[in-house]
C-alpha cells in the first residue's frame, strides 16, 4: 500500500472510530486543541498499522 492510499485509509477509519465512539460531540471551545491531539494520535495509530499489516501491503 503506498503512502498515499494509506493516509486515506487511516483518515478515514479514524473518523469512523470517534463517530462510533462519539469522541468530538460537543466540545467545549477550550478543549478544542485536545481533541486535535486526540484525533491526530489515533489517525496515527491506524496509519502506522496500515503500514505495518503485511496483507494490505500485499493487496495494494
Amino acid at each position: 500500500m503506498n503512502e498515499n492510499a494509506a493516509k486515506e485509509l487511516a483518515h478515514e477509519l479514524a473518523m469512523e472510530y470517534v463517530r462510533e465512539k462519539m469522541m468530538l460531540s460537543n466540545p467545549i471551545l477550550e478543549n478544542i486543541p485536545n481533541v486535535v491531539n486526540k484525533f491526530a494520535d489515533i489517525n496515527k495509530s491506524f496509519y502506522d498499522a496500515i503500514i505495518s499489516n503485511d496483507t494490505l501491503r500485499d493487496l495494494y
